[in-house]
């Protein structure tokens, strides 16, 4: 038997690894001297402590890993190497997408500093009063497209004729994506409260004066166009009369880059001289 320092020499592991991948019940010593605590490793446990190790390097997890030590089924196996891959070759888009957005940072020479900071033209218009389908709900924000998927398949169950693409108002104070607040709505023809239900209701959205803007690209960017339309009302004399939404003109569901994204955020506003009584 090995102890654990001549162990962790031949598998390239810190014994501090070891211990934990012991407590993780990975890969357990087996023998523990009672008096002293030692660990003791047999020679054919270092192949399964390679294996450990190799998986690490494939980015599973050690729950993953678990999984894939207590199967003897390859089938199994290779489905849970098929899913790592996707993940990886996902995650390694992402880096590209980052690398090339760096890389015409540095090539149109955008200030570094402070940061990109982009253009936006607003717009001003009323918004005439709208019948829509609407749902509050309390979800995970990357699951956002599921929901509003299960609104349109709702709508077409009613026998609900939808006019518009979805919009969606935030009302969370702060950034909370596992438990986001949100009310996604679509614009309907007409309907009443009869055509209800628990989850989802028919309101008529009053007519608003409303500042707007375009967002083109991913949502992670459209910080941009909501600080664009703040400092705009700001500076001209206006308030918000209403929560600001966004409307998804064009999103996932359209297979395309999210570079091409079509964002429509608006600000339901009045004139802050409107505000004050006589």
């Amino acid at each position: 038997m090995y102890t654990i320092s001549r162990f962790s020499q031949l598998c390239k592991m810190s014994a501090r690894m070891l211990r934990h991948y012991d407590k993780e019940e990975l890969l357990k010593p087996v023998h523990v001297d009672t008096t002293n605590g030692y660990r003791y490793y047999e020679k054919s446990q270092l192949e399964m402590a390679l294996w450990i190790k190799k998986l690490k390097e494939y980015r599973f997890s050690l729950p993953e890993i678990r999984t894939i030590l207590q199967t003897s089924d390859r089938d199994s196996v290779t489905g849970l190497m098929h899913s790592k891959i996707r993940e990886l070759s996902y995650e390694m888009n992402q880096y590209k997408q980052i690398i090339a957005e760096m890389q015409e940072l540095i090539e149109f020479k955008v200030d570094l500093i402070s940061g990109k900071r982009r253009s936006y033209d607003i717009l001003l218009g009323m918004r005439n009063e709208v019948n829509v389908l609407s749902q509050r709900v309390q979800m995970n924000i990357n699951n956002m497209d599921e929901y509003i998927d299960s609104l349109y398949e709702k709508a077409e169950e009613s026998n609900i004729h939808l006019l518009g693409v979805p919009s969606a108002i935030f009302f969370d104070e702060e950034y909370t994506p596992d438990h986001s607040d949100i009310e996604l709505m679509i614009e309907i023809v007409q309907g009443n409260d009869e055509d209800a239900s628990c989850d989802w209701e028919i309101k008529t959205l009053p007519q608003k004066f409303v500042a707007t803007t375009l967002h083109i690209g991913s949502y992670d960017d459209i910080g941009y166009a909501h600080m664009a339309l703040e400092e705009w009302i700001d500076s001209n004399g206006y308030i918000l009369n209403g929560p600001p939404y966004e409307t998804y003109l064009k999103g996932s569901e359209c297979d395309c880059p999210v570079e091409e994204y079509v964002t429509q955020v608006c600000f339901p506003i009045i004139n802050k001289s409107k505000t004050i009584i006589a």
